[in-house]
């Protein structure tokens, strides 16, 4: 999730294992990168489902040639899902229709591996040596739960 991205997008390796054929956008989308790089697009992926603790949730994915994430969920997206974000907890908050709340407690420290990331790509965009390698310790275990609306 990314609340600084205003569309929601695949990464065009991961959207090839689908078995759905993109639908062409009426116009193409210029997107810029955190990096400073630009990209063009003018293929979606209407409706794709997505499950969550069980729940199904649709997003419109716009199909970029990104490398380092499968999907990017933006605003289009968080917002049509009616999401609250507690930054502090690293926890975001889905209202749906019928009054319950779904709550997804995310990595903590994702959010720092991004930022080093960015800083590192600065680094050697300027001519710097360097390796970068993101690790993910799947050991610890991530939080998502189902809650009611009264319980929140």
């Amino acid at each position: 999730m990314d609340s600084g991205a205003s569309h929601s997008f695949i990464s065009a390796r991961f959207a090839s294992c689908l078995d759905v054929t993109p639908e062409c956008m009426s116009y193409t989308l210029h997107v810029s990168t955190p990096t400073g790089t630009s990209m063009y697009t003018d293929s979606i992926y209407k409706s794709c489902e997505m499950s969550m603790a069980g729940i199904s949730l649709y997003a419109d994915l716009t199909v970029l040639p990104i490398r380092d994430f499968d999907v990017i969920l933006g605003m289009d997206w968080l917002s049509a899902h009616r999401a609250r974000m507690d930054c502090y907890n690293k926890t975001v908050y889905f209202c749906l229709p019928d009054g319950m709340t779904i709550q997804f407690k995310g990595d903590k420290g994702f959010l720092t591996a991004i930022l080093s990331f960015i800083r590192a790509s600065r680094y050697l965009e300027k001519g710097g040596e360097g390796y970068l390698a993101y690790v993910i310790d799947r050991r610890k275990e991530k939080g998502l739960s189902v809650m009611t609306q009264n319980s929140m």
